[in-house]
């Protein structure tokens, strides 16, 4: 049987590598992800909109901390209210579950979801076999990328939390309709981290990563929604109140997703819709944009919803489209709505389209640049931290064909390892936009 506080690195040393740590081996695990530089980046990481805008919104990490300490109290509920099931399925360490959530961001590269298409888009084209996907780069990262020690590569957590971190656990499909091509969560390069995980074929998500999972869709969905109403961009009132704008809002979705069943449950039923908004947000109260009143309604409705969902679930033995947690159809519907919201008034609003463009080519360049260097081993271009990398390249393999397909990853990697400030500074300079300094701190 596989131990799950076993390790990649030093496996017996499961504990602690120092006498007198008082820690268990899965809350080392949330300490190493807390304290890594990897974490520290996603405070410079685009949530929905830039961290640069002059009103206070969630960024990666204050979204990850909020996942993880939702997790941990969905976990907590669970263990208490179905011992015997949580034990059958093999363990709910709310350690586990709260590292996993801490975690399940980090490969997220700068300017978010933009770039992670672009940034896929690039290295397809070049020839990389599975591309760029944010969760296969949380893994790498955990795995691979991250700095902890000088006698191997990665944070060595446990096989536990590192199945907790697999959302998708598979490599990407060669069938580019199908989800396994969109959404995986392991490269090829790191299939042996991925057969130590779980050296089965098996291809369903741990308990624990499905309660993190679910942690991360109510998490977003009712952060970002209070977000953007706070700055005016959702109108509420009006999906609650006209008929004709909520209609409008429906079509609008079925017609990017004809057979979406949140949406057709939408339209067959827009009054319930209506009243849930009404309901919840107290549309009908009188609150002043801003005042010290509305802020404080808002916190108490986030904080309410939260609550409801997190008492609408609980552990099933049978798997499904939430893995091991079964949940209230009513309460998915009102999450999927809220989400849809949140979609359609910001993340596809006209306004961002040109913020894209240019987040894009930074993105395009930087990653041409650096393949460019690496091609050339020029390593005054390569940061210090991906030197040993590149360094240790052809030791790996003599192989040709692996050796393309590593630096154009090492490309990749390079890039979404920056933060947002990073991308921005260095296309500036390395494209003559800006010149900066010779004294200018240069990584």
């Amino acid at each position: 049987m596989l131990r799950r506080e076993e390790r990649q690195y030093h496996p017996f040393k499961h504990r602690s590598d120092k006498p007198g740590d008082q820690r268990q081996s899965f809350q080392i695990d949330r300490d190493r992800i807390i304290y890594s530089s990897a974490f520290r980046r996603l405070a410079q990481v685009t949530q929905v909109v830039t961290a640069q805008e002059g009103h206070v919104f969630h960024n990666r990490l204050t979204h990850s901390l909020k996942v993880a300490q939702v997790a941990r109290r969905l976990s907590e509920k669970l263990i208490d209210e179905q011992p015997l099931i949580a034990e059958e399925l093999g363990a709910v360490n709310p350690d586990v579950v709260e590292a996993a959530a801490l975690a399940h961001d980090l490969g997220h590269p700068p300017f978010g979801h933009t770039a992670e298409e672009e940034l896929d888009d690039c290295a397809t084209k070049c020839g990389l076999i599975d591309g760029f996907e944010g969760n296969a780069q949380s893994f790498r990262i955990l795995t691979r990328l991250a700095i902890h020690r000088t006698d191997y590569y990665g944070l060595n957590l446990t096989r536990a939390t590192l199945n907790a971190v697999l959302k998708y656990p598979w490599l990407r499909s060669t069938n580019q309709q199908s989800k396994q091509w969109r959404k995986y969560s392991v490269y090829h390069q790191d299939r042996a981290a991925f057969n130590f995980v779980r050296p089965t074929e098996e291809q369903q998500q741990t308990i624990e990563a499905s309660i993190m999972d679910f942690a991360d869709d109510i998490t977003y969905s009712v952060h970002d929604l209070e977000d953007f109403y706070l700055a005016g961009l959702i109108p509420l009132e009006l999906l609650a109140t006209e008929k004709d704008e909520l209609a409008r809002f429906v079509e609008e979705w079925l017609r990017e997703l004809p057979d979406n069943q949140c949406a057709k449950a939408v339209q067959e039923n827009p009054a319930r819709f209506q009243n849930f908004l009404n309901a919840t947000y107290n549309l009908r109260g009188q609150y002043r944009p801003g005042s010290f009143e509305q802020k404080a309604q808002i916190k108490r409705i986030s904080s309410q919803l939260i609550q409801g969902y997190l008492q609408s679930v609980e552990l099933s033995l049978e798997y499904s489209d939430r893995g091991y947690l079964k949940y209230d159809c009513a309460k998915e519907e009102e999450l999927k709505f809220l989400q849809r919201i949140v979609w359609s008034y910001v993340i596809s609003n006209p306004r961002l389209a040109t913020q894209r463009y240019g987040q894009k080519k930074i993105i395009k360049t930087l990653f041409e640049i650096y393949l460019e260097a690496i091609e050339r081993k020029d390593l005054s271009f390569i940061p210090a931290r991906f030197v040993k990398e590149y360094l240790d390249l052809h030791e790996k393999t003599n192989d040709l064909e692996d050796i393309e397909q590593e630096k154009l990853r090492m490309a990749v990697d390079i890039v979404a390892s920056l933060s947002e400030a990073e991308a921005v500074l260095k296309y500036r300079r390395l494209t003559g936009i800006n010149q900066g300094s010779f004294l200018d701190y240069w990584e």
